[in-house]
């Protein structure tokens, strides 16, 4: 489960990284009670039409998007562990 890796990188990257979350499937209700049960403090987002995604070129999820501070994007349609996480906002900061 990605969440709880999430919520850890969510919380090292604070204030260097804005961590958002952005649900597809579900009902709202079904998307609170997942962040609730995941004690997810990062901001989350129903993309109820997929307008989100599409913006993004992603097709499915799990999915993420790394953006820098320039505006390049890398778009990883898979699931990231922590250290994959890291690794990657460590090279985005790093401008690698």
């Amino acid at each position: 489960m990605e969440a709880p890796s999430v919520e850890e990188v969510s919380k090292k990257w604070a204030g260097k990284v804005n961590v958002v979350g952005i649900a597809w499937n579900g009902s709202q209700g079904e998307i609170d009670e997942f962040i609730s049960r995941h004690g997810l403090t990062f901001p989350n987002v129903r993309d109820e039409d997929g307008e989100i995604f599409a913006s993004f070129s992603v097709a499915s999820q799990p999915a993420w998007v790394f953006q820098s501070a320039t505006g390049e994007r890398v778009v990883e349609s898979r699931a990231l562990g922590e250290d994959d996480i890291n690794s990657r906002l460590n090279a985005i900061s790093s401008g690698d």
